[in-house]
């Protein structure tokens, strides 16, 4: 479904990354198979969402809304494994809804999800036509049973490899990256499947460790380490896409009550991302939303800004910067971050295999 020149950004479905992928040139768009992670909050029920069938027909309908027909990579392993859409499992009650809103989901699996998740995606796969995405985390691939656990799955899915997309997940990005001339020893008929991508995530879980507004950098380290295996691995029998976070942590932690976040910018550039950081926007005499059009100003007169026309994402901080009538607030600008960082992604892969 997606080659060695496309992006799988992982994403939480919340608006900020809707509105992101809702915001993407049409160029950009082509290039990217997201794969998104339903949460907790994203089924609450609430005013506007009176249950939980309520709930899912209103993520169906954003599906539609944010991303089109395009192929979709849907997860709910963060979704209690209890949750029944009456009797009916909430991945097969989803994905019913998403065709009725010409979305095509695509299940995401792993290795070790229960029988009824395993038997939700299989019906998936069988109604949508689309396949399973298999995806595998650090542990799986470390296991000698591997090869066995896979061929076991598939049976149970009722599905051939090459009906399945896999994504190595590494999850938070350390020393362990894997080498990606020995990934056909680790994943068995490795050009058997019909996609492969490797992810990490090498944001750091929050901005507490710079102490003191300013600006700062920190390296994307997903992004260099998967570069240089293509670039340096010689007569790869194949070449993963790549997958990330973001401008997220890996790990989802659920939002605290009533924070008080700092008022912060994340810009993505090529080799690193940009902190503007801000204080806490509850802060007793601070300067609160306001702080966010001023680092704006800042961030737009850095040799890394790539100017207004590069993205959405970078339009509206082009716009924003010094209004502060309208400062915007912490979904806004975390929507402009992610667009601007899935654009950067997909133009720098083109111009890595010259696309």
């Amino acid at each position: 479904m997606f080659d060695y020149k496309s992006y799988v950004p992982i994403l939480r479905w919340k608006q900020a990354e809707r509105f992101a992928l809702r915001d993407l040139a049409d160029d950009v768009r082509t290039r990217i198979t997201p794969l998104v992670q339903l949460l907790p909050e994203s089924i609450a029920i609430g005013k506007k969402t009176p249950s939980i069938s309520h709930a899912f027909r209103k993520v169906a309908k954003e599906m539609s809304e944010c991303w089109g027909m395009r192929s979709l990579l849907v997860d709910l392993r963060h979704i209690n494994t209890e949750v029944r859409v009456g009797t009916e499992h909430p991945l097969a009650y989803l994905a019913r809804q998403a065709r009725g809103n010409s979305v095509s989901i695509v299940p995401v699996i792993g290795l070790h999800r229960n029988a009824a998740c395993v038997q939700a995606a299989s019906q998936v796969a069988a109604e949508n036509r689309n396949g399973v995405c298999l995806r595998l985390g650090r542990t799986d691939i470390a296991n000698s049973d591997l090869q066995e656990e896979i061929k076991s799955l598939l049976m149970q899915l009722s599905i051939a490899s090459n009906e399945v997309d896999v994504v190595l997940d590494i999850g938070c990005h350390d020393l362990s990256y894997p080498d990606f001339s020995a990934l056909p020893t680790i994943i068995p008929d490795i050009c058997e499947w019909r996609s492969l991508a490797v992810g990490s995530g090498a944001f750091p879980p929050d901005l507490t460790q710079w102490t003191t507004p300013g600006i700062y950098s920190t390296p994307r380290r997903d992004w260099q380490a998967w570069l240089g295996e293509v670039e340096l691995a010689e007569n790869l029998v194949r070449k993963p896409s790549f997958a990330d976070y973001g401008i997220y942590h890996p790990t989802y932690q659920p939002p605290p009550w009533f924070p008080n976040f700092s008022a912060s910018i994340r810009y993505t550039d090529e080799e690193k991302w940009i902190i503007m950081r801000g204080e806490g926007v509850r802060n007793e005499g601070g300067a609160g939303f306001a702080q966010y059009p001023a680092n704006a100003e800042l961030l737009c007169g850095m040799p890394e800004f790539r100017g207004a026309s590069f993205s959405a994402g970078d339009a509206y901080i082009a716009a924003e910067a010094g209004n502060y009538a309208h400062p915007g607030n912490a979904s806004t600008w975390l929507q402009a971050g992610f667009n601007h960082h899935m654009t950067m992604v997909v133009r720098q892969i083109a111009n890595l295999f010259g696309t």
